[in-house]
């Protein structure tokens, strides 16, 4: 019969707890932060992983709140310019291809907002990350990329 009173037949350190490695997404339980699958020290508990969606809660609401309202502020300077006189109008309209380039952009800023908000949520009400999510990040990312050449290109 094991005495628990006695200091001796304590459990040494803290007990282990659920982890996630961020690089190899291996889950299991432990008390340390490297991986034993990749050795990498990356081998988060709950706790770490909820502090970092809520950081990318609060990228995600202001990627989306900023890059909304400059999408907004734009329209309305451009509709505005286009409908007082014939010649903005028309050269408005020799510019529709690069409007429709750089609102697509914004679009995907949006989007990249969202999927961060998405994320983070996900990240807090589960203690671990969603890797769907984040591919999904990676091709908003890769696409981003896309659309500055493009806009480079045209530009310049």
């Amino acid at each position: 019969m094991q005495n628990y009173q006695n200091p001796a037949f304590l459990p040494a350190g803290p007990p282990p707890e659920p982890r996630q490695c961020f690089k190899c997404n291996f889950e299991g339980m432990g008390t340390n932060i490297t991986c034993p699958r990749c050795r990498k020290n990356h081998f988060l508990n709950a706790s770490s992983i909820r502090t970092r969606g809520t950081i990318l809660i609060v990228i995600g609401l202001f990627l989306v709140a900023f890059m909304g309202g400059i999408a907004i502020f734009v329209a309305a300077l451009l509709f505005g310019s286009a409908s007082q006189n014939a010649s903005s109008a028309r050269r408005l309209n020799d510019e529709i291809p690069m409007l429709i380039l750089i609102y697509g952009i914004f679009a995907l800023v949006i989007a990249f907002g969202l999927n961060s908000l998405i994320s983070g949520l996900w990240m807090i009400a589960t203690g671990r990350r969603n890797r769907v999510l984040l591919w999904i990040m990676w091709g908003l990312l890769g696409l981003l990329g896309i659309g500055a050449v493009l806009v480079r290109a045209i530009l310049g």
